[in-house]
């Protein structure tokens, strides 16, 4: 979900639009969104548990951005909101579930951690694109939406 929204979003509002002004405001939007749910969600996580934040992100995105392909209007800019709220808010909340678990070595776990989240969004992006020019950009973001969802009952298997 991060690679498709924060990557193509502006191609696919440009392209549903016509406008590129509109696809530039869209992404704006979402990464305002997205700085306020990094910066809400450790709080969050530390008062309702790392695990409640997790799930309301991971059940909340995918369905924002399946509304954000298929409505208009304020309604669309509504889902975009809550999309880069809750799909850029993940981050914190899991970086601090690795720095608790690896108590002993919390910087090593951070670097580690970090690179693998790199890794793998960088990946992420050429097969969200692939599956963009394949499929089109409005079902790479359904894709993208329903993969999503797989993430759940990996998060049901961490330790309470």
């Amino acid at each position: 979900m991060h690679a498709s929204m924060g990557v193509f979003l502006t191609v696919f509002v440009e392209r549903k639009t016509g406008s590129l002004w509109y696809g530039g405001v869209a992404l704006g939007i979402y990464e305002a969104l997205g700085v306020a749910g990094v910066l809400s969600a450790g709080t969050l996580s530390y008062w309702m548990g790392r695990r409640r934040v997790l799930f309301w992100a991971l059940v909340t995105a995918p369905v924002a951005i399946l509304l954000f392909v298929f409505t208009s209007g304020v309604v669309k800019v509504a889902m975009l909101m809550i999309a880069g709220f809750t799909v850029l808010s993940t981050t914190p909340v899991m970086l601090a579930l690795v720095q608790e678990t690896a108590r002993d070595n919390p910087s090593a776990a951070n670097g580690l951690f970090m690179m693998v989240s790199f890794a793998a969004r960088s990946f992420a992006v050429v097969i969200v694109g692939a599956i963009g020019d394949a499929a089109g950009l409005e079902n790479m973001f359904t894709i993208s939406a329903l993969v999503g969802f797989t993430a759940i009952p990996f998060l049901l298997k961490l330790e309470h």
